[in-house]
């Protein structure tokens, strides 16, 4: 019962940033019809060069944006997880809410092709964030409303709330515990129950999903080794060139302003001449899986093409996720499998959905390397557990054969990223809190043993703060504070939890 108040505010945090990201998804989504009309190709000269100084004066203003708030720029995931470590704090969690929104909206539904998930998810934290500021919770409250926020916002991105709980154990935390899950759970559950509600047209519906009825249980894991070993292509092909643009953009020494017009031209090209492949690419997706005359050397351009605006979109450092490009690139990639298979008439045409759908869980496992998320994902989105046994056999394969290649996870190396940008020197807070039989519960604070440069610098017990002695005794529900040094934040954070045998 001690937690019923927390929980409620879980609970609140799911509600508000539904409110929040539902729209933001809506918006993005209809987006479409715009660049429809804006794109035309029955649009004037005149008209396509008033739509090129447009779309430049949006990129300068994101780009303002960024520079005022760098935090809300990219992915968002990556800063999430810097929020739950300390390593970075939201001193105005409304604006930096408010700018990612708009940036994200404005970017995205310009043509960027980025993700709806990273800003969502970036935007639950900050909600979460403020709502402990409002109720004046814990530093351990804290950190799970924050939690609670970030799977709220997947949540909402995907209606996926099982796959988004998973996603902050598997990937942003990296740890589990019971209470992690169940104020993720909350969150996701709530956002996720309201997205259900705006969003009743589940477009992955139309994905057909016949499996060959001619196939044997060895002829399956052969297929399945050989599309594992080309989606890891895929895979760590889009890791690389999101590395290498990134690395590209920001050593080019270019004059800012010729920079960002040459991004916004490449937008205008793509608006112009492939649309379908501008922002998330969900439709064009759902289109091709229902086109059975597409030649396989245009698809093959297509995901070439999708492959590299995505990640050169991602390295202006604009607001805006990679989930949604991924999973439609992995998605395409399995449409060319599939279409591979026919021509050698292994398998039927109206089987080639199936591989479209190991395609995004394939991908997705590939680049992000969590496995467990990505299949729950692909489950939640076709709401067909029928696949479970395909997809945990592709899951497996991809995650064994991108391991041998060498693929790192895409959001360690994003948050290296912002990791290496923090400049600021001193120590930082790690705030734990007790569980009983572990190795602090029951000691006396000068007979604590840490690593050199760690502190235990404050105990709180039942909401009051306690003078530090030497002699004080640790107890089962304690919250300490340990100061480390900045730059070892990441390297002792799952290591105290783990001592701290939190629960």
């Amino acid at each position: 019962m001690k937690n019923l108040g927390m929980y409620f505010l879980a609970i609140l945090t799911g509600v508000l940033t539904g409110i929040v990201t539902i729209p933001y998804r809506y918006l993005i989504e209809k987006s479409i019809y715009i660049r429809k009309i804006i794109f035309a190709d029955k649009n004037s000269f005149l008209i396509h060069i008033e739509v090129l100084l447009g779309l430049y004066l949006i990129v300068l203003l994101i780009n303002k944006f960024v520079e005022i708030l760098p935090l809300i720029s990219g992915s968002g995931i990556p800063q999430a997880r810097a929020q739950t470590y300390g390593r970075f704090k939201m001193k105005y969690p409304v604006k930096d809410f408010t700018l990612k929104f708009i940036g994200g909206i404005l970017g995205i539904s310009s043509g960027f092709s980025l993700g709806r998930e990273g800003p969502s998810v970036q935007v639950g934290a900050l909600i979460g964030e403020w709502i402990s500021k409002v109720f004046n919770v814990n530093k351990i409250g804290r950190k799970y409303l924050i939690m609670s926020g970030s799977s709220a916002g997947l949540s909402s991105a995907f209606t996926a709330p099982l796959a988004s709980t998973l996603f902050i154990a598997e990937e942003l935390e990296k740890f589990f515990n019971y209470r992690l899950i169940i104020f993720s759970f909350l969150g996701a559950i709530t956002s996720g129950f309201m997205a259900s509600k705006v969003f009743t047209d589940n477009i992955y519906l139309q994905i057909p999903r016949v499996f060959p009825n001619n196939f044997t249980l060895g002829k399956y894991i052969v297929i399945i080794i050989l599309f594992s070993a080309f989606i890891s292509v895929i895979g760590k092909s889009f890791t690389s060139s999101l590395i290498y643009f990134q690395k590209l953009y920001y050593n080019t020494k270019l004059n800012k302003y010729i920079k960002l017009f040459l991004i916004t031209l490449s937008v205008y090209l793509m608006g112009t001449f492939f649309i379908d492949l501008t922002a998330g690419g969900e439709s064009y997706l759902i289109k091709v899986v229902k086109t059975d005359n597409i030649s396989f050397f245009m698809l093959a351009i297509a995901i070439v093409i999708k492959l590299l605006f995505s990640t050169l979109s991602y390295a202006t450092g604009f607001p805006g996720g990679i989930f949604l490009p991924l999973l439609v690139t992995g998605g395409l990639s399995g449409k060319l499998f599939g279409l591979f298979l026919v021509y050698f008439n292994i398998i039927e045409p109206i089987n080639i959905g199936i591989f479209v759908l190991l395609g995004m869980a394939g991908a997705f496992i590939v680049v992000v390397r969590s496995p467990v998320t990505g299949i729950i994902l692909l489950l939640e989105m076709t709401n067909n557990f029928t696949m479970l046994p395909l997809l945990t056999l592709t899951g497996a394969c991809v995650y064994i054969i991108s391991y041998i290649m060498d693929v790192k996870p895409i959001y360690d190396i994003l948050y290296e990223i912002i990791k290496r940008k923090d400049n600021n020197k001193g120590t930082v807070e790690l705030v734990f809190e007790i569980g009983s039989n572990s190795y602090f519960d029951n000691m006396k604070i000068k007979d604590v043993i840490l690593p050199e440069n760690c502190k235990i610098t404050s105990l709180e017990r039942r909401k009051s703060e306690l003078v530090l002695k030497d002699n004080l005794l640790i107890e089962t529900s304690d919250i300490i504070g340990i100061t480390v040094d900045r730059i070892d934040i990441e390297k002792f954070y799952n290591v105290f939890r783990t001592m701290a045998n939190e629960v």
